[in-house]
């Protein structure tokens, strides 16, 4: 039996413990393209929505205007709803503001991502090289629906 999960916003003592997690999941993740650990910077998680369950943070997702900036869900919750949970929170919110298109970017290596995308209705909009690391990344689009 799947747990259930329970979407809500973070709270600020939770900002550490949710760098951490996605710090782990990119390393993870991501191991091929760099030597070390992946670079994620220093994202602000105000507004960051979390996937629990039970006690524990499984995932989390963050946007700003039309994008959806990070998905990140921890690999052993993969396939169990908890990316698809997040994803419609954040299109929720794009579409909340106004928002007909919603985009995001992901790394093309990463197919299991880009599958997971298009089977929830996103396509390639565009291939470009990653502005700083150089590794091939793909914008990718959503239409809302009227």
């Amino acid at each position: 039996m799947v747990a259930e999960i329970d979407i809500r916003l973070i709270e600020p003592s939770e900002f550490a413990l949710v760098h951490a997690m996605v710090q782990t999941i990119a390393d993870e993740t991501f191991a091929n393209l760099f030597t070390s650990q992946v670079p994620i910077g220093e994202p602000d998680w105000a507004a960051a929505w979390l996937a629990v369950v039970g006690e524990e943070i499984v995932g989390v997702t963050k946007t700003q205007d039309m994008w959806v900036n990070d998905l990140w869900v921890r690999h052993d919750h993969r396939r169990t709803g908890v990316g698809g949970r997040l994803l419609a929170q954040a299109e929720e919110e794009i579409r909340a503001r106004g928002h007909k298109a919603l985009y995001l970017r992901v790394v093309k290596s990463n197919t299991r991502a880009v599958e997971f995308y298009q089977n929830r209705g996103w396509r390639v909009h565009r291939e470009f090289p990653h502005e700083k690391f150089g590794h091939a990344m793909f914008e990718m689009i959503k239409l809302s629906e009227s």
